[in-house]
């Protein structure tokens, strides 16, 4: 893994290069060092595969959210860490579609934190043993890098409410009500709720997700440790997941657009 760190105080670069190596095994990181933002974009366009990069924001010659801006100009995907004795440059920072923030002096931990934020992002490597929900635009449901085919378009409906309703449970009435609004045949639902919740439990079984689905008697809900989720990375506050965030939630169902008003205050409040 080749590693960039800029920063124009050499005994902030050394303490730097101190702390990644703890984060990351030091045989798996090359690490290169740059006094200054232009020199930072200039080593990233003589090496290949950089795939992550540590700027100070006040660097002489070019700052570090100009040379970020230049460096994600070369490669849009390149993971970019901010790091600065400053809070006031985060919103910028962001702005840029810079993955992580670190205010000085930076230690370890904080570096596998935003480590740890990265994996989210959609370039990412994901867990292979988790379900990957989308909710931000259309809702899409995930595993192994292919979508989840039901034999029921109604079933992928009922798992895009438990992911809308996160932690909380649900109840067969309230998701009767959401499924088929407005219709009054009551014993119809019923029997198709039945079907549907065959196919929910045979389509995750077969993938071997049993434990994604919680069912008992009256309720039901998703585990969310055992998803990946935009939206429930967003209610954790994932900077990341709230940059995301474009005021689209699960665009093709009606009844999701009750959470965007919460949603874009949440987001508007941390950006």
């Amino acid at each position: 893994m080749k590693i960039l760190i800029a920063d124009d105080e050499k005994i902030m670069r050394s303490g730097m290069e101190k702390e990644v190596k703890k984060a990351i095994a030091p045989h798996e990181a090359m690490i290169f060092l740059a006094e200054d933002g232009q020199r930072a974009v200039e080593i990233f366009k003589e090496e290949k595969d950089i795939s992550l990069v540590f700027l100070d924001v006040e660097m002489p010659r070019l700052n570090g959210l100009k040379a970020a801006k230049s460096i994600k100009e070369i490669s849009p995907d390149v993971d970019i860490i901010m790091t600065t004795a400053y809070s006031d440059y985060a919103i910028d920072a962001y702005r840029l579609h810079i993955g992580g923030y670190l205010l000085k002096p930076v230690d370890a931990n904080d570096i596998k934190a935003e480590l740890d934020n990265l994996k989210i992002t959609p370039e990412k490597i994901k867990d292979p043993t988790k379900l990957v929900i989308k909710c931000f635009g259309e809702f899409s449901i995930e595993f192994d890098g292919k979508p989840l085919h039901f034999s029921r378009t109604k079933s992928k409906e009922f798992l895009a409410y438990l992911t809308a309703k996160a932690n909380a449970t649900s109840n067969r009435s309230e998701i009767c009500g959401i499924l088929w609004e407005g219709t009054d045949l009551q014993k119809s639902k019923e029997s198709y709720m039945s079907a549907l919740l065959f196919d929910i439990k045979k389509t995750l079984k077969q993938a071997g997700l049993e434990d994604v689905f919680y069912h008992n008697r009256n309720e039901y809900k998703l585990v969310p440790e055992r998803i990946e989720c935009d939206y429930f990375e967003f209610l954790k506050g994932n900077p990341i997941a709230i940059k995301e965030y474009r005021g689209e939630f699960m665009s093709q169902y009606s009844w999701a657009e009750e959470y965007i008003w919460d949603l874009d205050n949440a987001a508007n409040n941390d950006r």
